[in-house]
């Protein structure tokens, strides 16, 4: 909900939000969530997690802290699976 009304924005209403100057977070906070919720390892408990943070307004620095660490070790994760020969990769799926 914006916090000025008590009402949900349009798509409109984000989509001119996107084209401001100033929406970059905006943009990749909006892409990584679509990304998320495309990984079946994105379950609930990590919706709500999500949405109690985004309603707080706060993250708590120790919270902030392993999800700095945990965001690490997952681009590593990343580039190892990318980097893996396509045998390998075909392998683990099979």
């Amino acid at each position: 909900m914006n916090a000025s009304t008590d009402r949900a924005l349009t798509v409109p209403e984000i989509l001119l939000m996107l084209r401001a100057p100033g929406a970059g977070w905006l943009a990749t906070l909006i892409s990584a969530l679509d990304e998320a919720q495309r990984d079946p390892d994105f379950d609930v408990r990590h919706h709500q997690a999500l949405a109690q943070l985004v309603t707080e307004r706060g993250v708590p620095s120790a919270i902030l802290d392993a999800a700095r660490r945990r965001t690490a070790a997952f681009e590593i994760e990343l580039e190892l699976a990318a980097s893996a020969p396509a045998a390998e990769r075909q392998a683990g799926v099979a």
